[in-house]
């Protein structure tokens, strides 16, 4: 009996196995760039996966995303527009359907007004569409409707769009500020969650958080300084949209004695088209002389910030090595602290330890050659 359900057990592993082999494996997701970036040819093979899985399985939302972003990041925009057109078309309640094709309008065709409808279509499906609520929200902040972000941004913090990683990065970047600072960010990653704090908890409100990149745009530069009309520089502005306009008006910013003006270390303060003169202070930058001592900025990075999440074993890192990344910025400023004489030695031997136990989860092997270079006095 027991010989004869052997041979049943075996016959249906074959019948599973032979299945198996006539539908076509699904290819792997591709990766949104906010969470990890692969090179054009990884993306060119992806779309040519996924056209080959939708050729053989059918259509279906999702697998035209997959091949829209594939397309999207290997440079063909139109077959990326398509794909996501074709998405909508037969999913038109596919909140990340809608998302993407708005994303793409927005992008590709500057088609901001028609955008903006598929993402609160989006957002009316999918309170928590991710990256409706994102793109939607920098599309506020491109046309000056600061008002209208914070409104997104409010929903983006109550719906937990990010992970307490980002949501502490932020929270140490505004905690140690003056009041009134202005808080220059780069990219979505040190620019949004900062934004979502103060929409969603109120917390440093009084805080500019400046996206160096969207200042190129004159309606959201004018709208930040009728927003701020402290940090506006004196004097007379020609604002024009492009990319020197940035440069211009930071370099006016810095230039003025009575502005706190704070570089977030995500920026790459030689791609500032100027030359500040900055001094380290918690994990950021500040250009202006008055301020905290070293020794003082170290015990806030110590003793305030929350850096505990940086570590956090539960968190998926391995699914999102950009927000790894960005811990990076913690043992570079604790080590960069460190070195500085106005430090004392029991301070620096702490700002040492946090900056390896970082590096150590992270297996930032450089980082830590670092750390140990810097324990050695070299």
């Amino acid at each position: 009996m027991f010989r004869h359900a052997t041979k049943i057990f075996a016959g249906c592993l074959l019948i599973v196995a032979g299945t198996v082999t006539l539908v076509p494996a699904q290819p792997p997701s591709v990766p949104r760039m906010t969470e990890r970036i692969l090179d054009k040819a990884s993306y060119v093979e992806l779309a040519k996966q996924w056209k080959e899985y939708i050729s053989k399985n059918g259509e279906s939302p999702e697998a035209l995303i997959n091949m829209g972003i594939a397309h999207e990041y290997s440079g063909q925009k139109e077959a990326a527009m398509a794909a996501a057109r074709r998405a909508v078309e037969i999913g038109p309640d596919h909140a990340e359907a809608l998302a993407y094709l708005g994303k793409l309008l927005a992008k590709f065709n500057q088609d901001l007004d028609t955008a903006t409808e598929y993402l609160e279509q989006s957002i009316a499906l999918a309170p928590d569409q991710q990256y409706a609520l994102t793109e939607l929200a920098t599309i506020h902040l491109k046309r000056g409707e600061l008002a209208k972000s914070r409104k997104v941004f409010k929903t983006v913090f109550e719906q937990r769009i990010f992970s307490r990683p980002l949501q502490d990065y932020a929270y140490n970047m505004l905690i140690g500020l003056p009041t009134g600072a202005i808080l220059v960010t780069n990219g979505d990653w040190d620019t949004f969650p900062p934004l979502a704090l103060q929409s969603g908890m109120g917390f440093r409100t009084d805080v500019a958080v400046v996206n160096r990149s969207l200042l190129q745009l004159s309606d959201y530069a004018r709208a930040v300084f009728d927003t701020y009309p402290a940090i506006k520089p004196k004097g007379k502005l020609e604002m024009v949209d492009g990319p020197a306009l940035p440069a211009t008006l930071l370099k006016k910013m810095v230039a003025d004695d009575d502005i706190a003006v704070h570089f977030a270390a995500t920026v790459a303060i030689g791609a500032l088209g100027f030359e500040p003169d900055l001094v380290l202070d918690g994990v950021g930058w500040r250009s202006y002389k008055k301020g905290r001592s070293p020794e003082a900025s170290a015990v806030l990075f110590l003793g305030t910030y929350r850096l505990d999440s940086a570590t956090d074993w539960s968190f998926a890192w391995d699914l999102v090595p950009n927000v790894s990344r960005m811990m990076k910025n913690y043992v570079a400023c604790a080590i960069q602290l460190a070195q500085d004489a106005g430090v004392s030695n029991a301070t620096k031997e702490r700002l040492l330890d946090q900056a390896s136990e970082i590096a150590t989860f992270h297996d930032m092997e450089q980082m830590l050659a670092l750390i140990e270079s810097c324990r050695q006095g070299e």
